[in-house]
């Protein structure tokens, strides 16, 4: 059954146009190659596409677009609108940067992206299609989620409130091949299975994501889960970006990025994109590369450190009571989609059960109906009650960091994200 249900998912993505295996096996010829040939065909790319930078200019060498101006996401956002370039899939960021962005793609495009996360998940001998359990927000209801999900062969489990246990045994008991999902909530979902004695099979590997985990907290997980644990560095504009080796090195894997950091903010260009033009795009993360001799995935580049990412990701509605943060987000971006007013934001929490929300703009609509919004859409999903202020300002520059979620309220003893 597990087979079949593999080879059904597979079969999904060839119905939609999506050649993920052609890609993965482009994605292992790249890294096969030495660097000098690696560099020619980056050359290559370069003179034939031509993409635009951030000043519109032609960019038709490596040299080039190294000196290139920063693409900031408001810039991107401008431009993106102004070509009017229509693709055949969407993608749309959250907002958990605090930046909601949209991406388009071609066929093409994303099972390029695909191919590369099907190329980094064999590392841990587990392929695209297999069966994922995925710790993510709660799972939405409709009938288009509930399809999705049977199609991906996944099933998504929320470790918090009161059928936080059932979740996490009623997942865990349908044996999935690999975990994926927020470090914050695969530590949730690890210290329930540690208190409550949960049975479960191991699982190949388990995947941490869009947030930073620190080494003693991979080990915990490592532990409890009885697997090996990689951290994933990617975003909603280029998926993976970076992927954690067995030899604990986080790699970059996607041959058609070129990364660099720049007074360690991290620049990401995108050569092969031809929906859009991504040249030294701004993902708004600090972090250092550096050169290893590791050849066990990708490139010999890899991220040694990463900020911007923070896993305080936890809203306290009072001293005992919590829910992630991405349900702010999530909030948010339903009354961008409905209000359709887009704007950036940053939150941050001082003391318990309130939060002030600094938003870029003034609002077309009131500040009373954003507020009113979030407090009914979190009291629906979580049973908590906050209060939320909204703040038309720039956020203070003493707050530095680059999450969209500040916390600082100082954390209980036994918070799971300290285990």
């Amino acid at each position: 059954m597990r087979n079949i249900r593999y080879c059904l998912t597979r079969m999904s993505f060839l119905v939609m146009g999506l050649r993920i295996e052609k890609w993965r096996k482009q994605v292992e010829t790249f890294w096969n190659l030495g660097t000098e040939e690696r560099k020619s065909i980056l050359e290559n790319i370069l003179r034939t596409h031509s993409p635009l930078n951030a000043s519109g200019e032609p960019v038709t060498s490596l040299g080039e677009l190294q000196l290139s101006p920063i693409l900031t996401k408001k810039s991107y956002r401008t431009l993106a609108r102004a070509s009017g370039v229509r693709s055949r899939y969407n993608r749309k960021t959250s907002g958990t940067t605090g930046e909601p962005t949209k991406v388009s793609l071609s066929k093409e495009e994303l099972s390029l992206m695909l191919g590369v996360r099907d190329y980094c998940f064999r590392h841990y001998g587990v392929r695209l299609g297999y069966r994922e359990a995925r710790f993510w927000g709660r799972e939405a209801q409709g009938l288009k989620s509930k399809f999705r999900n049977l199609a991906l062969n996944r099933k998504v489990c929320f470790p918090m409130g009161e059928d936080a246990v059932h979740s996490v045994a009623k997942t865990l008991s349908w044996k999935p091949d690999y975990l994926y999902g927020y470090a914050s909530l695969l530590l949730e979902a690890a210290a329930l299975v540690e208190k409550h004695s949960i049975n479960f099979t191991p699982p190949k590997c388990v995947i941490c994501t869009a947030e930073t985990v620190m080494p003693v907290q991979k080990e915990y997980l490592k532990k409890v889960f009885k697997a090996p644990v990689a951290e994933e560095y990617g975003a909603t504009e280029f998926d993976v970006i970076a992927f954690e080796c067995k030899g604990g090195h986080r790699h970059l894997v996607n041959p058609w990025l070129v990364v660099k950091n720049t007074d360690q903010d991290i620049l990401v260009s995108d050569i092969f994109r031809k929906s859009a033009n991504l040249v030294n795009y701004e993902l708004g993360d600090s972090g250092e590369l550096e050169v290893v001799k590791c050849d066990l995935l990708g490139d010999s580049q890899y991220i040694k450190f990463l900020e911007g990412r923070s896993i305080s990701r936890f809203v306290y509605s009072d001293c005992n009571n919590r829910f992630h943060a991405v349900d702010l987000a999530y909030a948010i971006n339903e009354y961008q989609r409905i209000e359709n007013e887009i704007f950036n934001f940053r939150i941050v929490q001082f003391e318990y059960g309130a939060i002030d929300i600094y938003v870029s703009t003034e609002l077309e609509s009131s500040t009373e109906s954003l507020k009113n919004h979030i407090e009914e859409y979190i009291l629906r999903k979580t049973g908590q009650s906050l209060v939320v202020n909204i703040l038309c300002e720039t956020v203070p520059k003493y707050f530095t960091e680059k999450s969209y979620f500040i916390q600082r309220i100082r954390m209980p003893l036994n918070s799971v994200t300290s285990t």
